[in-house]
């Protein structure tokens, strides 16, 4: 692929290995507004929405303006052929254009799927692959609405497909890659007493009450005394029985 575009993590452009980004406000709406392409999904994003999300106060013909005048931009920086143009519809020509969203959507599906046929290799392999490909949060240096909501749904999806994988390992047996996962999701999302509580189980089941009760100080730790989070019964409950057992 010519155009090779990472939007998890800090956005990067790169054609044939070398970057086309430069610091500076020259390029911070071009970037602006791939970004909101990339967050809209890639392919047959409407030109009108863009205008509403990019330009609020443009009216009319300085809206459309706005728009061509960035576009033509954009597809000078990243070339011609890797910005479609379509009735009012805006794509990345995924013939040319390598973008890790793409394949991170493809995984997860393939995943979800083989989580159910019980191929564990293949399990493996796929939860390795959105392992690498998540290196951040997606598009993290932007904060327009619409980036942030997609920003949600793809840590939430994430971390469901590596709770779900857990617990298809677990059941396997496979206790090592069980918590390796469960670390990782507890890495993505420090401030969820979910994932805390689902660690201290995975813990209880392989009789190891000391590294749950670990995991529930480490809880109150960062939860209640960093950030003032209240902790539910549910938890306090278990940690009380781990301590009347110990």
């Amino acid at each position: 692929m010519g155009v090779q575009i990472h939007s998890f993590g800090p956005l990067t452009v790169e054609i044939a290995g070398k970057s086309v980004m430069q610091s500076g406000k020259n390029q911070r709406k071009i970037l602006e507004l791939l970004a909101t392409i990339i967050a809209l999904g890639g392919r047959n994003v409407n030109g009108n929405l863009l205008k509403e999300i990019l330009w609020p106060d443009a009216e009319g013909d300085l809206a459309d303006l706005s728009l061509g005048t960035s576009l033509h931009r954009l597809r000078k920086l990243i070339g011609k052929e890797a910005v479609l143009l379509n009735t009012g519809m805006v794509s990345l020509n995924d013939g040319c254009c390598w973008l890790d969203l793409w394949i991170f959507e493809t995984i997860s599906c393939k995943l979800e799927h083989v989580l159910k046929c019980g191929d564990q290799p293949v399990v493996t392999e796929l939860t390795d692959q959105l392992m690498m490909l998540y290196r951040g949060t997606f598009l993290k240096n932007y904060d327009s609405g619409w980036i942030l909501l997609k920003q949600e749904q793809l840590l939430d999806r994430l971390i469901r497909l590596f709770n779900l994988s857990a617990d298809f390992y677990e059941q396997h047996g496979d206790n090592e890659r069980t918590s390796q996962l469960l670390s990782k999701v507890l890495e993505l999302k420090p401030l969820s007493e979910a994932s805390y509580r689902r660690m201290m189980q995975h813990y209880i089941k392989l009789g190891w009450p000391d590294q749950a009760l670990h995991i529930y100080r480490q809880c109150q730790r960062i939860l209640c005394e960093g950030f003032n989070i209240p902790l539910s019964g549910e938890i306090h409950l278990l940690a009380r029985q781990l301590q009347a057992e110990a």
